[in-house]
């Protein structure tokens, strides 16, 4: 959407909002990686992915993309 549309303007909430997703994607991706089968890894895991859900919405990142645009107007 970004290669398709330029970069977007956002204003500093959805700004901060996207950013607290990329924070949350990065580091469910690291701690995956890590491959422990640690009780306390799956629960921060779950944590962050609740979060992610939680800020999105559950939009796809196109419906996202459009959203985070038309709140920052």
């Amino acid at each position: 959407m970004k290669i398709e549309k330029g970069v977007p303007f956002l204003n500093f909430d959805q700004h901060s909002r996207y950013f607290n997703i990329v924070a949350l994607e990065y580091h469910i991706d690291q701690m995956s990686k890590l491959g422990l089968n640690s009780p306390h890894i799956f629960q921060s895991v779950n944590k962050q992915k609740s979060a992610v859900e939680r800020i999105t919405k559950g939009l796809e990142p196109e419906e996202l993309f459009l959203e985070l645009l038309e709140l920052s107007r």
